[in-house]
């Protein structure tokens, strides 16, 4: 097995099941997956997920949950994700990977992001252990007007049959711990979220980083704390200490 897919959240395994199926990858995930409190049936269920779909469940796997992450990216603290990055690069090494699938930078949503640059660097870095390229390639995760990044090249495109559909709709409806987000993603995008599977070339960082409009985390942050339920919304300057921490070894990497 000499693929990988890391994915931030629980259920993001949905959104490229039927290439999960063809291509069986060592997964892992970054966060646990429970929005509110400490809930384990998120990331148990992605666990009995890769079972059916054949991927075999890497570490890190549901590494923290997210208010951990949100924490650490408050504080601008990139001593945790940096520590991620050690740990892909040593499962990459280990399982002698040649090509890693990850989630698309979008701007979206900064765990999403942040898996996205730790797996660019933990590729980079393989690579530079093994002698040798690991490919990196990303998904888009949300589409439409979700999706506040440019998409890089596809290098590869599924359009998925009806049996294929129909088995992705099926997924959903046994896992409902994990299909929020390929629910939602339905929702604002269409029957695309359920047809089409695409893997992309990264784009440069400095093509993706937000410069002429917030990220759209930082408007739903805002709303959040307008309704009581967040004391400080998450701003990318937050993100800034760690996406450049991060760049750094990216670079280094070559």
């Amino acid at each position: 097995m000499h693929t990988a897919l890391v994915v931030a959240h629980p259920g993001h395994e949905l959104r490229m099941s039927a290439w999960v199926r063809r291509a069986r990858p060592r997964l892992s995930i970054i966060a646990r997956g429970s929005r509110s409190g400490q809930s384990e049936r998120r990331i148990e269920a992605s666990r009995r997920l890769a079972d059916v779909l054949g991927a075999v469940p890497t570490a890190p796997f549901g590494a923290a949950f997210d208010v951990d992450l949100y924490r650490w990216m408050m504080a601008g603290d990139a001593a945790p994700f940096l520590d991620l990055v050690d740990t892909l690069a040593a499962g990459f090494c280990a399982g002698a990977v040649t090509t890693v699938v990850t989630d698309g930078w979008q701007n979206y949503n900064p765990v999403h992001d942040l898996t996205h640059l730790m797996t660019r660097v933990a590729a980079a870095e393989a690579g530079q252990t093994l002698g040798r390229a690991v490919t990196c390639l990303d998904y888009p995760v949300v589409l439409g007007d979700l999706a506040a990044a440019p998409a890089g090249p596809a290098v590869a495109v599924l359009d998925l049959d009806p049996q294929q559909r129909a088995d992705k709709q099926a997924l959903v409806d046994r896992y409902p711990e994990i299909a929020d987000d390929v629910a939602s993603l339905s929702a604002s995008a269409g029957p695309a979220a359920f047809t089409r599977e695409s893997l992309h070339r990264p784009l440069p960082l400095a093509d993706l980083i937000p410069t002429d409009r917030p990220p759209l985390y930082e408007a739903w942050g805002e709303d959040r704390v307008r309704a009581g339920v967040y004391a400080e919304a998450l701003r990318w300057s937050h993100m800034v200490p760690i996406v450049s921490r991060l760049a750094r070894r990216l670079e280094a990497a070559g």
